[in-house]
């Protein structure tokens, strides 16, 4: 019985990590976005300047839907990009990053203070909002991002990342508040049309890991029951 329940611990350990969430809010349906083109909307940057988003086009671009006076997620979700991103690249030079409020009341004051507060907003990482509403819900549908307001300006949403191509399409998208670096790394690969190593091999890494795992099991469980034998010879002998 302690074999099986160090058996079962063991197994829980290793399925914690695969284990994620999308938050609250419903997902995109990924079937009726991946590989569409955004539409070449107009933003409005945390400095005041007009971005187009074509502008930004020959690189990934890794959008992170967000609003500037959220007090969970949104925080959550920034502080991790933020912590992450050195581990995957370097924004400008291999990528470019969007934190887009959804929120269409929040101004240019709002990105600028939620810019200085995470200490975010230079060199490739912009935030900003869309120039008018009419674009931003036509970039939300575009991405199938659905949320729900809630009294006080608080909203209901799922986190998200999407990872656009360099022409603009719908690549990737990955879910909750805390990124994997070889997650990333996999999601900016295929972000540039690269099926790598690593995106072939990962969907298999969980059984590899598991028979890996039975194997242990049943060899401790060998052993186990070696010592517990040979004891039992010893005591009858005695």
């Amino acid at each position: 019985m302690r074999v099986f329940a160090f058996f079962l611990l063991l197994l829980s350990l290793f399925s914690f990590p695969f284990s994620k969430t999308a938050g609250t809010g419903i997902p995109p349906n990924e079937s009726k976005t991946i590989g569409n083109k955004l539409p070449n909307i107009e933003f409005v940057s945390s400095e005041g300047k007009v971005i187009k988003l074509s502008e930004l086009s020959g690189k990934p671009i890794i959008l992170n839907p967000v609003y500037t006076h959220c007090e969970s997620a949104c925080p959550l979700m920034t502080k991790e990009l933020k912590k992450v991103i050195p581990l995957v690249g370097k924004p400008g030079r291999d990528f470019y990053i969007l934190s887009l409020t959804f929120d269409p009341k929040d101004t240019v004051e709002d990105l600028k203070r939620f810019a200085m507060s995470y200490g975010i907003g230079t060199n490739g990482w912009f935030i900003v909002k869309a120039k008018d509403k009419s674009q931003l819900f036509k970039l939300l549908d575009a991405i199938d991002f659905r949320f729900a307001t809630l009294p006080d300006r608080e909203f209901v949403h799922p986190n998200i990342l999407v990872f656009i191509s360099g022409n603009l399409e719908i690549m990737k998208y990955l879910y909750g508040v805390n990124y994997d670096p070889l997650d990333m790394r996999i999601a900016l690969s295929i972000a540039k049309g690269e099926e790598s190593f690593l995106a072939k091999v990962k969907p298999y890494l969980f059984f590899i890991g598991f028979l890996g795992l039975l194997a242990t099991s049943v060899f401790l469980i060998f052993i186990l029951s070696g010592k517990s034998r040979l004891t039992n010879t010893l005591i009858g002998r005695m």
